[in-house]
């Protein structure tokens, strides 16, 4: 049975867990969202397909949910999805199942996969969260990714052998509501992070490279986030600087450390924006 996996990462947790799984399916082919999203109608002829990204603000990010709009599944049978979170509270599947009946199509297996936070402030209009950097340390993220490969050697025997299985089943009808509730604000929220760069940019331009939405560009040989194109809240930007010179004013503005996972390196990030054949 061939299979596509469709992808969106911005530090690489997702993209990790999509290169993990595609070594027990070597047939698959590993797709990033953001390559699709000028074409008017996304067609697959894949048997199995399945969908990995990164939770934000508990269900899935803007770009995912203009992937899944455009999305034709008539010829595909088998559906599985893993989302990367911090921990916290997910509606990403009940969004997922959404898009998926609309097509007559079903959710065969859904796993959550926790992984290290990439972001100081995700959308918090509040302070910076200090304690970050503390989280985020070298041997904090080998552990984490101990228990990560633990459980992906489970995802994958599921996946490989074609079997149901879906997590994620507590609270019933209010995640259902819920996610109502919710994506009609992520839907229609154009709310952006503050974003800047202190007098330490050196012009590398590394930050406009790997914007999955093409937001920032290099004007006077300065980062310029573009108001009128949508933030992805995917935090590239923020954490591959190598000067550490992107802050988020008056939240996060800290020099201590950054977050990108350390199997992936910028242009594995870069390379989402290709167009796909």
């Amino acid at each position: 049975m061939n299979t596509e996996i469709y992808y969106f990462s911005g530090t690489g947790n997702s993209l990790h867990v999509a290169k993990e799984l595609q070594k027990c399916l070597p047939e698959a082919k590993l797709i990033p969202m953001v390559s699709l999203l000028d074409r008017e109608v996304i067609k697959t002829e894949a048997e199995a397909v399945g969908f990995i990204f990164p939770l934000y603000l508990t269900t899935a990010p803007f770009p995912v949910r203009e992937f899944f709009k455009k999305l034709d599944l008539k010829n595909s049978k088998y559906f599985f999805a893993i989302v990367t979170r911090l921990g916290t509270i997910c509606l990403a599947d009940i969004y997922i199942k959404r898009m998926l009946k609309k097509q007559g199509k079903k959710l065969d297996v859904f796993f959550l996969v926790n992984m290290a936070n990439n972001s100081p402030t995700g959308l918090k209009p509040t302070v910076g969260d200090k304690n970050w950097i503390n989280e985020i340390t070298k041997e904090k993220i080998a552990k984490m990714e101990a228990v990560v490969q633990e459980r992906l050697n489970f995802i994958q025997k599921i996946i490989f052998n074609k079997e149901e299985y879906l997590e994620n089943k507590k609270f019933g009808f209010f995640k259902y509501f819920l996610e109502f509730i919710l994506s009609a604000i992520v839907e229609k929220t154009s709310s952006q992070i503050d974003f800047y760069a202190d007098l330490t940019c050196i012009s590398c331009d590394l930050c406009e490279k790997v914007c999955p939405a093409k937001k920032i560009k290099i004007i006077n040989n300065r980062p310029a986030w573009q108001k009128n194109i949508q933030c992805y809240y995917c935090y590239a930007c923020f954490n591959f600087c190598p000067k550490q010179s992107i802050l988020v004013r008056k939240k996060y503005t800290d020099k201590n450390g950054r977050y990108h996972h350390p199997g992936i390196i910028a242009d594995d990030i870069i390379s989402q924006k290709i167009k796909a054949i």
